[in-house]
Order: C-alpha cells, then structure tokens, then sequence
C-alpha cells in the first residue's frame, strides 16, 4: 500500500526539480566584478551574446525593476559558457502581460522560451531591450 505512495511523492518531486533553472558560475572576471547596470558588464554580455548566439542561450526570469520612469526585467542568461544576469528594458509589455500586471511576483525562476533582446550601442553607451519572448514557463 505505500509502495504507489511513495513512487507518486518520487514522480513528483523528479517533476518539480526538474523544472528548476539549472545551476551555473560565473567564470568571467569582467562580469563578476562589474554591476548589472555598468556599462563595462553590458559590453561584456553584449559580446558573449554575440559570439554565442541567443538561440543558444537560456533566459530565466529573475526580478521585475522599475527605475527613472523605466521599467526593466533582470533575466538570468546561461548555457554550458556563460553565466550572467542581464539588465533588459521593456517598452512593450504585449507577450509578457501578465508579468508586468503582477511585478514579476509569482514569476521569480521562469523560464523564458523564446526570449530575445535587442543590443543598442551609442558611443559608450549600451542597453539592452526585449524584443520578444514565446512562452513563460512558469
């Protein structure tokens, strides 16, 4: 009798962990001693990106920012290479509704399928914008 118990408490616990964004570590120096929101961490992204590719890369969603009128997402960005944070504004909330509705609360360690952003550069100043995402999963 406890044997189907204890294989359905095993199956779930398999499905919730495995829905977790994996871990990683940053080994680039140029991102770990640098904020966010620096310029020198966001032409360091901006190149891993770039030499990665976004279609290698995930994004999971972090935190929800709103700062000088802006309002911004913090997405964790990784695959087996890069282990970074990215500082993405959002100027089109249409995919991601709900998340902006809700702050970003109940959304914390989302996976975001599909994310993009777009990388503007003006002389010494570099951000980051999200251009689209296909699905949450939350």
């Amino acid at each position: 009798m406890k044997t189907p118990f204890v294989i359905a408490l095993f199956s779930l616990f398999i499905l919730f962990t495995s829905c977790d964004r994996p871990q990683c570590e940053n080994t680039n120096l140029i991102l770990e001693s640098n904020s966010i929101e620096s310029q020198a961490y966001k032409f360091e992204l901006a190149k891993e990106v770039e030499r990665i590719g976004m279609e290698n890369l995930s994004f999971w969603f972090l935190k929800y920012v709103e700062q000088d009128g802006k309002e911004f997402i913090i997405v964790n960005v990784q695959n087996t290479e890069l282990c970074a944070k990215a500082f993405v504004e959002v100027r089109e909330w249409k995919s991601m509704k709900g998340l902006r509705e809700a702050k970003g609360k109940a959304y914390s360690g989302a996976e975001l399928s599909g994310f993009a952003f777009d990388i503007h550069s003006v002389g010494e100043s570099m951000d980051f914008i999200f251009s689209d995402v296909e699905r949450i999963i939350d």
